[in-house]
């Protein structure tokens, strides 16, 4: 698979806008990236595969393909292949995965992705490898300090990741991280955690960010690796139902910082272990609970924006249903002021 072409033609942009449909939001996304919409799906592991991907970025946005410790370079080769030839596509890391695995860049970077997504970790040492190739390096960070440093460091983008966001993340809201980071970093920022619908994308575009940064909305799509019983979870929750924890991490003994809990659906599991001690049982009833899938037990992540998912849908029309959404939304709180 060659390197992926950097953006979408001129007359294809026209061409969306006579069926009227939105090529608007003109951010250094779309005009140093090269994208139609500034909108990423997140690199979600077990959920974020090469047909997410593909699809995400074929309607416009930029699809991430999530590798988690489980996957190796054969999975996500395989995962890529799905994407098609052409299309641009990113791959997100966990730093201390990769740290463990280094291999996995080589393999990655040999598949013309457009970027990388090194996050929860220093990225330093990729920054050299990555540019060396002609590749994008991007960081999710979750304070204003981890940003700066990121810019420093030498990354192309940085996400801003409220604690809101489903995954992995920090213990800061997204509106705080926007507000601080925005204008103190001279790279594109773009926002993640709580974004569900087009007035939310609205929102943090008109609050200074160059893009959006999804995961959750995509999570029931038809591409999601997800499972079903886990799909149907999510279909049914609201953001009330979700909770910040460590108690899955430590179960199954990953060396995940204090500094990133893990956003997930309430179940059984954490109803019993989130605030007592673990205990040789509860590596157990884990270890059982993910070999059969049990979704009274396993970790289902999702963010506060779970609410939003009420269906199971194309990723691409997702896409299109935000931005048009978006764009409606805009002009109308424009139309409100001039009034």
């Amino acid at each position: 698979m060659g390197p992926a072409s950097a953006g979408w033609m001129e007359d294809e942009i026209k061409e969306v806008a006579q069926k009227g449909r939105c090529p608007v939001f003109s951010t250094r996304l779309t005009k140093e990236w090269g994208l139609r919409y500034p909108l990423v799906s997140a690199p979600m592991i077990g959920v974020s595969g090469g047909e997410l991907a593909g699809a995400v970025s074929r309607q416009g946005g930029l699809g991430i393909i999530g590798v988690s410790p489980a996957n190796d370079g054969a999975w996500l080769t395989e995962e890529a292949a799905k994407i098609g030839e052409g299309t641009p596509f990113g791959v997100g890391f966990i730093a201390w995965d990769l740290t463990r695995r280094p291999e996995l860049l080589d393999t990655a970077l040999n598949l013309g992705p457009f970027l990388v997504s090194v996050s929860f970790g220093a990225v330093n040492r990729y920054v050299g490898r990555v540019h060396e190739r002609g590749v994008r390096l991007v960081t999710q960070v979750n304070s204003v300090e981890d940003g700066l440093r990121a810019e420093e460091a030498g990354v192309d983008a940085v996400t801003v990741q409220g604690s809101e966001a489903g995954g992995h993340t920090g213990w800061a809201s997204m509106l705080p991280l926007l507000q601080g980071l925005v204008g103190q970093v001279r790279v594109p920022v773009i926002a993640a955690g709580g974004l569900g619908t087009a007035q939310g994308v609205a929102a943090a575009l008109m609050g200074g960010a160059d893009g959006v940064w999804l995961g959750t909305r995509f999570v029931a799509c038809y591409e999601s690796l997800l499972a079903e019983p886990a799909v149907a979870r999510i279909l049914e929750k609201q953001e009330t139902d979700t909770l910040l924890t460590h108690v899955f991490d430590r179960a199954m003994r990953l060396p995940w910082s204090d500094r990133y809990p893990g956003r997930v659906l309430a179940n059984r599991f954490t109803e019993r272990w989130h605030a007592d001690t673990l205990d040789s049982q509860a590596a157990e009833e884990l270890h059982s609970a993910l070999t059969q899938g049990n979704a009274d037990v396993i970790p289902i992540y999702a963010g506060e924006s779970v609410r939003f998912v009420t269906h199971r849908e194309r990723a691409g029309d997702i896409v299109q249903q935000l931005m048009d959404g978006a764009y409606q939304w805009w002009q109308s709180r424009c139309r409100s002021l001039d009034e």
